[in-house]
């Protein structure tokens, strides 16, 4: 059967294409390896992707995940399409509540901040939660099935071939023809797309990486952030090497979970709407650019994730502070007399600095000891950390002001394009795909 666009990868970026296109007239089918919100058990995969399906933070500001200028947008228009993405969740029955709203609030903590020479980043968003973004979610899918878009899940695309007259796509026991196609499989396909877009002759150019750990720590040092802003994003210059750390999806009360990605596993974080623990979590992660000769930023995460999965016997790592700058493996006793207890049942203690290379090691304590002027504690020896978290945001397309590729319907969206990072982010990439295909047949 030929469709008009094949969308491959259900996360925000395919959803939110895809409702834009349906409404337009367009016979669209979305193609994902996972399943649908009710039977999906991946993290990584499957309708909602991983960050919609599992903590759901919108951070409604054109200033946290993505670059507005690489994606072509104004600052008006960006403002109005993250107004879009809002009230789309909204409407499938996201909470009508927000955080980072008082002014005041925001001030008083952005300076504390500089006092400690951090960067705050301030901006509205919403936290949906991880039991309710599943409803939402469900909402959402059921919605696009009832307007007629088409969803084959559980469906690997093997491969791309470019045809006089569209695309065709193949997998496991799939063979889908189409005009257009929107590449939207989402962090965990991004190697995925890289390969193929280079047999179509559009491979990436090498971006930047995220290489960090997971931080774990009583639930009471945020609170008073918290109140401020729930998802609050630092950016720390550590002293050695002047490299830059940031704060990214914090979870008070929340759970640190593994992410399974075949050849490796990470660690990665969510809260609950109804299930609290006593612990927060966030990731920490150090900014990485390569140069010649080793500009390959995928493999070299690739390379770092496979390490310490080796290292950690399949399971992420868990070493308590105290140990990590003694340069000492933690061991089952040691991590027992951390004040608090991992919410990660499946790990194994070690030494990350066995798996993660020394200067980000440097950087992370580095940037701990510098947070803890605004997180009184959070440099505590029973201060547990997980390894490794990655964002494998580094290869990055050339897009135009549609998303749309050098080769001619060959679009990319999400985070897999290297130009989002986040949900919001996703979803506006996924819209601006959609309205050039619109534009571009006449549907505008």
């Amino acid at each position: 059967m030929r469709y008009d666009v094949a969308i491959v990868g259900a996360g925000p970026a395919g959803l939110f294409a895809a409702l834009e296109l349906v409404e337009a007239g367009f016979k669209v089918i979305v193609v994902d390896k996972g399943l649908d919100p009710q039977r999906r058990k991946s993290i990584t995969c499957g309708v909602g992707g991983a960050g919609t399906f599992s903590d759901g933070k919108l951070n409604l500001t054109p200033r946290i995940g993505g670059d507005p200028a690489a994606i072509g947008c104004s600052p008006g228009e960006l403002e109005a399409l993250i107004k879009e993405v809002d009230e789309a969740f909204t409407r499938y029955g996201a909470p009508e509540r927000y955080s980072g709203e008082r002014d005041e609030d925001l001030a008083a903590l952005k300076k504390k901040a500089a006092e400690a020479g951090i960067e705050f980043i301030a901006g509205r968003q919403r936290h949906i939660g991880t039991s309710r973004i599943r409803e939402v979610i469900d909402n959402f899918y059921h919605d696009l099935l009832a307007r007629g878009v088409e969803f084959r899940l559980g469906t690997k695309v093997e491969a791309i071939e470019h045809l006089p007259n569209g695309f065709l796509l193949k997998g496991n026991g799939l063979e889908v023809e189409a005009h257009r196609v929107i590449a939207a499989p989402g962090r965990v396909g991004a190697y995925w797309l890289r390969e193929v877009a280079r047999r179509l002759g559009v491979g990436p150019e090498f971006g930047p990486l995220d290489v960090g750990v997971r931080v774990e720590f009583p639930a009471e040092l945020y609170e008073p952030i918290e109140r401020v802003m729930y998802d609050a994003k630092f950016r720390v210059r550590t002293s050695t090497y002047d490299d830059m750390v940031r704060t990214f999806c914090t979870n008070p009360r929340g759970f640190v979970v593994k992410e399974d990605y075949e050849e490796f596993v990470l660690v990665n974080g969510h809260a609950e709407n109804d299930k609290k623990t006593e612990n927060t979590n966030f990731a920490l992660l150090v900014h990485i650019e390569l140069t010649d000769p080793v500009e390959d930023t995928t493999e070299y995460g690739r390379a770092i994730a496979k390490l310490a999965t080796t290292i950690g016997g399949g399971r992420p790592i868990l070493q308590r502070l105290k140990d990590l700058k003694k340069g000492r493996r933690s061991t089952p006793e040691r991590l027992r007399r951390a004040p608090i207890q991992p919410t990660l049942e499946e790990y194994t203690p070690g030494d990350i600095s066995m798996a993660l290379p020394h200067r980000v090691v440097m950087d992370i304590v580095e940037a701990l000891e510098r947070l803890d002027r605004i997180i009184p504690g959070l440099a505590a020896d029973g201060t547990l950390i997980y390894a490794p978290e990655i964002k494998f945001y580094d290869t990055r397309y050339r897009v135009n002001k549609g998303m749309e590729t050098e080769l001619p319907g060959f679009y990319v969206a999400g985070d897999a394009s290297g130009h989002s990072r986040g949900i919001v982010f996703a979803a506006v990439t996924g819209i601006l795909a959609a309205r050039h295909i619109k534009a571009v047949t006449g549907n505008a």
